[in-house]
């Protein structure tokens, strides 16, 4: 039989025969040509093309640069003593480690209850894209709006009832408050485990010849990676935030918002809400008919005319409240208490002239160890700065770190990684 009549296509570029007659026919009825290229080679050549359109994108864009674009290899000349290494999470990433935090998404399934927790009570758009500062937002009104519906589910009664119990009462509050323990205390614990089964490519090894065993290493990263791949002596990498070999440290995660400036945001786009608006009597006793436990537990300004209903409910709601709040602070990436444990340490980075920064989000959360590195410098203008960077948003965020810790152009070089 022809290859027309079995309607087959070879195609340019590998030669196999594609394209059946029911798929010919549905090109023609649509006016459409046929396509020259298999399915599989339709694909490589739109990833050509796109590689190609990236490259030229950041042609131009490295074009319009405030700094200079160097080669990796030039740094491997850096002196040792006068070095420092700050490595963050594109360092495993680029060694084929599924470290992001999408990974850490994936490694938990959906019906777990903790990411339903996170999915659920977290009030951002996309809770793993910026996964650390997303645990700055939970939803105060999801919380505290279902206090009634336990209490009615427990059967709480007023503490003036002869069959009043002390057990329902906790049991209603351990039940509503349960998602802020899955956050408290599960997340770490799943984060850790996560963190511990991480493996890296051992086919792949980007910065050979770059890395030295003596020089030293701030390690953003849980993993030890630095040392296995690289052959970095331990005594010279700074576990920042946790090492997880070291089964009885704590995990340094959290967000870095102000819980202050978080809960004002709040507290202002919401003030105005229908809902959370008082409904004073108009009766010889002045109260608030208003009962909604958001609106009782942040909105009421005289809580000696709220709605409470019963000593219970006041008690239970504004306990719920405490808890909320005791989340916020608990959720807050210790930076300070890190830096006071390690303060010894910066200041032993006084004469670093050299600074290389590998596969770090510079986000706003570590913002306060690179100051500290900069502020403990005895010659801060003149140190300098290299960045590797993957994509152009990594280069906008070096031009943003430049002007948050007022670094002069000058002295910044980005290499590609």
């Amino acid at each position: 039989m022809s290859q027309e009549k079995e309607g087959l296509v070879n195609c340019i570029e590998c030669g196999i025969n594609f394209f059946t007659e029911g798929e010919k026919e549905f090109y023609k009825s649509k006016g459409l040509n046929m396509p020259k290229r298999c399915k599989e080679c339709r694909i490589k050549k739109n990833t050509r093309y796109e590689e190609r359109q990236k490259q030229e994108e950041e042609k131009k864009y490295l074009s319009k640069l405030p700094f200079k674009q160097i080669d990796k290899q030039e740094l491997f000349s850096l002196e040792i003593d006068t070095s420092l290494f700050i490595i963050g999470n594109g360092f495993d990433l680029m060694h084929g480690v599924p470290s992001s935090y999408y990974n850490f998404r994936d490694s938990i399934s959906k019906s777990n209850r903790v990411r339903i927790t996170l999915e659920t009570f977290i009030h951002v758009e996309d809770v793993w894209g910026d996964f650390e500062s997303s645990l700055a937002y939970l939803n105060r009104e999801s919380m505290l709006g279902v206090a009634d519906m336990w209490f009615e589910d427990f059967g709480v009664l007023d503490e003036d009832d002869d069959d009043f119990s002390a057990a329902d009462y906790f049991a209603a509050q351990e039940a509503a408050t349960d998602p802020i323990y899955v956050l408290m205390q599960e997340l770490p614990q799943r984060f850790r485990k996560w963190i511990e089964s991480l493996k890296y490519d051992e086919k792949v090894k980007p910065l050979d010849g770059l890395m030295n065993r003596n020089t030293r290493h701030i390690n953003f990263n849980y993993t030890e990676f630095l040392e296995t791949i690289y052959g970095v002596a331990k005594q010279n990498v700074l576990y920042i935030h946790g090492d997880r070999r070291d089964k009885k440290c704590k995990l340094v995660l959290g967000h870095g918002h102000s819980t202050d400036k978080v809960f004002e945001d709040w507290y202002e786009s919401n003030k105005n809400r229908k809902e959370y608006q008082p409904k004073i009597s108009k009766g010889k006793i002045k109260y608030d008919r208003n009962d909604d436990p958001v609106y009782l537990g942040y909105f009421l300004k005289d809580e000696t005319i709220g709605n409470w209903k019963s000593q219970v409910r006041y008690d239970g709601i504004n306990n719920m409240v405490g808890t909320i709040e005791a989340y916020y602070d608990d959720s807050a990436k210790k930076t300070k208490d890190v830096l006071d444990n390690n303060k010894d340490y910066f200041k032993t980075l006084e004469n670093i002239k050299d600074i290389v920064v590998i596969g770090h989000s510079l986000s706003d959360v570590d913002d306060p160890y690179f100051r500290q590195i900069i502020n403990n410098n005895k010659d801060k203008s003149k140190i300098n700065w290299y960045f590797s960077w993957y994509s152009t948003s990594g280069l906008e965020r070096v031009i943003e770190f430049a002007s948050k810790m007022n670094l002069d152009y000058k002295n910044i070089s980005v290499f590609k990684v």
